[in-house]
């Protein structure tokens, strides 16, 4: 239930709302009065269909390419979530991370799934890596709240989004150039152009280049470092669109996103949190000490999609297939932290190459056939088959320079492989012309296997006695010149029926260069000395084999009804069900035998009841939705030790932190949405958001204090909020459009309100005897605003157009990876301004 407080705030906001109304009505009736304009209808296909956003029985926002750009959503995703209430987006080592009113995943690995659904022209985009550059030259972006497994299917618990692009237009030949400036040294190009082929056939180019410098600071005394943050991206997309008769069509889009830079990684806040600095509040929060080896990152993605229509008599059929490639690698640009006023870096030692190297290549491919109705009768219906299947290969690994004992940690998997079938129904029956019902059901079942290696590298060296260990300082590990083979290896060895494997020749054969400095291949090839003698060599490697698998099924069903109770206004109710995909937990050696545990899929029941209405109050135009809404969130998956395998002779059971689904959380929630015709032509839109998001039950086991499965506390997480659900958040948004004698003017300026958050399920509690500050993961309240204007000349050939995002360039975390000794954050983007120039031909 919402609590009191919350309620309150709701009259309170409500009422000033209706009395702002008033006031305009009455400035309406001046002389100076606007004329009168009616609502905007918004269409969206968040039911496979296109219907106005008014009809559907749900909530959903629509963006256009105008709102995007003034709201730099087009230079970055992440600014998404300042313009959708309860929608939270993060970036993380060139993941994107997207939680909705409260519900997501962090879990970004190779065998992690998202709870949003993403989509590009409808189709679904299973890794999230694998986005690239889609904001531009675009229709519009739907992001639909609530749990959408019926109509698309897999890892949708927490909504969907779908970025639609401009088709080709078959009337005439036209096109866009647009170039732009900002701080930052930010420089952007937009080029369009439409071509008509024939009366039938079109062709659309679009292209995009975005690059701006860091949004971080060196400051460390290693001078020749570029921060992380640093871009320079290109884009493309090609779409054709041929309908041969009046009965069918074909469209093809191809894209292709290529990002470079120095990569995405985090600042470490935990020292500056023990020293009682809130990262979030330092002046310059993006001051970061970095060292060792320039940070690095390259993307490419290539995708190409065909949908092909026909249309029968009273149905059409629909058949769609895609095909998706990924290759990303990022070096870490790596820190000490963040700085902060009193930090003493006297004794600190910069000449320190440890690092985190990532790769992934991702082919996918999905393939839909569906039919859908299309004459005028009662039932409106759609069914249809969904397959999908991924190929990856993945590298994690994380290396230590002057380090003995230990020199790192790798998981690389070149053999990734899932596969989901799916088959759906999902109809509307108009009852009556006012009074309609809704069903729909599908049917999943999934696949997963992964094969790899997996586990630390542990190699230590001692005098000739063994009694004294050769210090860290000597052991070096990739220093300059260092160059790392990961995936090129020969991992045919997997075949066979291996558990432990060769810690030495596995590090060796990930070698293609040592660095000028690095002493580690010497020490294993024999060449240690320490004291006069030679050294004495230990290996604690825990490498293995890492082979999983599991397969499921799952449901999902949908039932509603809705009534149009006057000629714009309607009530509904709706039951609808997500699921996110279910998987499988690193491979652990037990007596001799590899075990791999297996978690269920996460289920999310939402119940919700709205209205949406399109009215006047006082002669003034208005449109109210409101939606309530209640998750039953069953199944969810952390982390908690648990026994792994039967050790009989054991002293102590092993065990490991494993992922299982050990909690259940409910969310409440209310959503209001209102939009004003104001007069002068002004438009005010406000959306509130009241969020109860708690977990009921869960025990998990704190990996943020040790490293050993053995040492960490099991801990009771019922009644704390789930990660990134604000209790409140309210978005407002006044525009404006105007017209001169020798063009035309218009200004937007959008604000948010979002309450405090949590960055973790563990809502910044320590859980032990020991108070550890590190530990804080609590984001407090705060205002984010955007300006955009533009003015366009008459004959509409030319428009400018300039820009402030941030404006009052708030800083604050969007996530945190944390564990013993790390808080590791990840920003916002600070304020950016500029100023664009469009031409259309």
């Amino acid at each position: 239930m919402l609590q009191k407080q919350s309620l309150s705030s709701l009259a309170i906001a409500v009422g000033l709302a209706l009395s702002g109304n008033a006031i305009a009505a009455d400035e309406a009736t001046t002389e100076d009065k606007a004329e009168h304009r009616g609502l905007e209808v918004i269409e969206v296909t968040v039911e496979r269909r296109v219907q106005s956003i008014q009809d559907y029985a749900g909530v959903a926002q629509s963006l256009d390419e105008s709102e995007l750009k003034n709201m730099g959503i087009t230079a970055d995703i992440r600014n998404l979530g300042n313009a959708v209430p309860g929608l939270s987006i993060a970036k993380q080592e060139g993941n994107v991370e997207v939680y909705i009113r409260g519900v997501g995943n962090s879990n970004n690995t190779e065998l992690g799934d998202a709870a949003a659904a993403f989509h590009i022209n409808g189709i679904y985009i299973p890794r999230m890596r694998g986005i690239g550059m889609q904001f531009y030259d675009v229709e519009r972006v739907e992001v639909n709240k609530g749990p959408q497994g019926t109509l698309r299917g897999r890892n949708a618990t927490a909504g969907s989004l779908n970025v639609i692009s401009k088709k080709p237009e078959f009337d005439e030949f036209t096109g866009m150039v647009e170039v732009g400036y900002g701080n930052y040294d930010t420089i952007n190009y937009d080029a369009t152009v439409n071509i008509p082929v024939a009366d039938n056939f079109a062709i659309r180019v679009a292209g995009q280049h975005q690059a701006h410098d860091s949004y971080f600071n060196q400051a460390s005394p290693v001078k020749d470092l570029t921060p992380a943050g640093e871009e320079d991206n290109i884009a493309g997309r090609i779409s054709a669109l041929w309908e041969p008769t009046m009965d069918s069509s074909l469209y093809i889009v191809a894209d292709y996103t290529e990002e470079t830079g120095t990569g995405y990684p985090g600042a470490n806040a935990y020292e500056a949190l023990q020293n009682g600095y809130n990262p979030d509040d330092l002046n310059e929060p993006r001051d970061v000490l970095y060292h060792g080896t320039q940070g690095d990152m390259y993307s490419r993605i290539r995708g190409i999609v065909a949908q092909y229509i026909h249309d029968f008599d009273g149905f059409s059929v629909e058949a769609s297939t895609s095909f998706r490639d990924m290759d990303f690698e990022q070096q870490n640009a790596q820190s000490v932290g963040m700085m902060y006023p009193g930090r003493d870096n006297s004794g600190q030692e910069w000449d320190l190459y440890s690092n985190v190297l990532w790769e992934q290549t991702s082919e996918s491919r999905v393939s839909e056939l569906r039919l859908f109705s299309t004459d005028d009768g009662p039932l409106i219906w759609t069914a249809g088959v969904f397959y999908y299947d991924e190929d990856q290969e993945t590298v994690f690994f994380s290396f230590a320079d002057r380090s003995n004992w230990y020199q790192g940690t790798e998981f690389t998997m070149p053999k990734v492989e899932t596969d989901s079938l799916a088959g759906y129904i999902d109809m509307t029956y108009n009852i009556t012309d006012d009074l309609r019902v809704m069903g729909g059901y599908r049917r999943t079942n999934e696949e997963k296997y992964r094969l790899g290696i997996g586990g630390n590298y542990g190699f230590g060296w001692m005098n000739s006695s063994w009694s004294e260990s050769v210090p860290n300082e000597n052991i070096r590990f990739g220093t300059e010149g260092y160059v790392f083979k990961g995936l090129d290896r020969d991992f045919s060895f997997l075949k066979e029926d291996v558990t432990q494997l060769d810690a030495e020749a596995l590090l060796l054969s990930g070698v293609k260069s040592f660095g000028a400095r690095d002493t580690i291949g010497d020490y294993l090839a024999g060449g240690c000395e320490f004291q006069g003698e030679p050294c004495n060599q230990a290996n604690n490697s825990t490498l293995i084999k890492q082979e999983g698998s599991s397969e499921f099924d799952f449901n999902d069903w949908r039932v509603g009804i809705a009534w149009d109770w006057a000629d714009d206004s309607m009530v509904y109710a709706n039951i609808a069900t997500g699921h996110k995909s279910g998987g499988f937990n690193d491979t652990h050696l037990v007596d001799g035998e590899l075990i791999t545990e297996e978690y269920s899929p996460e289920k999310l029941t939402m119940y919700e009841i709205g209205s949406k209405n399109d009215l006047e109050f006082m002669g003034t135009p208005m449109r109210l939705n409101v939606s309530a809404f209640y998750y039953d969130y069953e199944d969810q998956v952390f982390q908690l030790v648990q026994q792994v395998g039967e050790c009989p002779e054991c002293e102590v059971p092993p065990t490991a932190a494993l992922n299982v689904n050990v909690a259940d959380s409910e969310i409440k929630g209310l959503e209001i949405e209102s939009k004003t015709l104001l007069p002068y032509d002004l438009t005010f839109d406000m959306t509130m958001l009241f969020l109860d998001a708690e977990i009921d039950s869960g025990i998990v086991s704190d990996a943020r204090q040790s490293h050993n499965p053995g040492d960490l506390p099991e801990v009771d997480l019922s009644g704390n909020t789930l990660p990134k659900a604000s209790d409140f958040t309210a978005n407002m948004k006044l525009t404006q459009y105007h017209d001169f004698e020798h063009g035309s003017l218009d200004w937007m300026l959008a604000a948010q309100y979002r309450s405090s958050y949590y960055l973790s399920i563990f809502n910044g509690k320590d859980y032990d005897s020991d108070p550890n500050p590190g530990f804080d993961d609590k984001v407090d309240g705060y205002w984010h605003a955007d300006f955009g204007i533009g003015y366009s000349l008459r004959d509409g050939a030319i428009r400018f157009e300039g820009y402030v995002n941030n404006i009052f360039d708030e800083t604050h975390s969007d996530k945190a990876i944390m564990a013993p000794g790390l808080n590791l954050r990840f920003y916002n983007l600070p304020r950016t301004y500029g100023v664009r120039m469009r031409t259309y031909f």
